[in-house]
């Protein structure tokens, strides 16, 4: 992923800044795909143990591990390369929201925004119900502020 500055994930895709209200509006689908996306990430860290634990054991010797072993080995492997496609299409798809994920496993996604004059990032975490927070683009996390209401428009 991006450093801490960077306004764009992909190099193709523009940057869009993005509103409180807008980005609240995605919030929604930001917790569809991430539902979606849960059970995959529980099976893809349990074949990575089943790997690691595979390869602790057999080390250079897999290949002449039994058969049954070398078969769930490489079921396993064939698995997990095709679970880690279905990650990267999720991941995609936020990406192609506008917005930058900056931690899966969190549930973490900035937004590019303005703030008053300043380029930012609006900041929302997986369980949070609306937006309540930004950061400069170089302090990340550690370094939210809450964000201030936004005026609501005269009748």
């Amino acid at each position: 992923m991006g450093g801490p500055a960077d306004l764009r994930m992909h190099s193709d895709a523009p940057v869009r800044f993005f509103t409180v209200t807008e980005a609240n509006a995605l919030i929604p689908r930001l917790e569809q795909l991430f539902r979606r996306i849960d059970p995959t990430l529980a099976r893809l860290r349990e074949l990575r143990d089943l790997i690691d634990d595979a390869e602790s054991y057999w080390g250079d010797g897999l290949v002449s591990a039994p058969a049954k072993d070398r078969d769930a080995y490489a079921d396993a492997l064939a698995e997990q390369s095709d679970l880690e496609r279905s990650v990267q299409a999720t991941i995609d798809e936020i990406h192609a929201l506008g917005c930058e994920l900056k931690d899966v496993g969190r549930g973490l996604v900035d937004f590019p925004a303005r703030i008053g004059t300043e380029v930012a990032y609006l900041c929302w975490q997986r369980g949070e119900d609306r937006l309540g927070w930004w950061h400069t683009l170089e302090a990340g996390f550690a370094g939210r502020k809450a964000l201030t209401p936004e005026p609501e428009p005269e009748r």
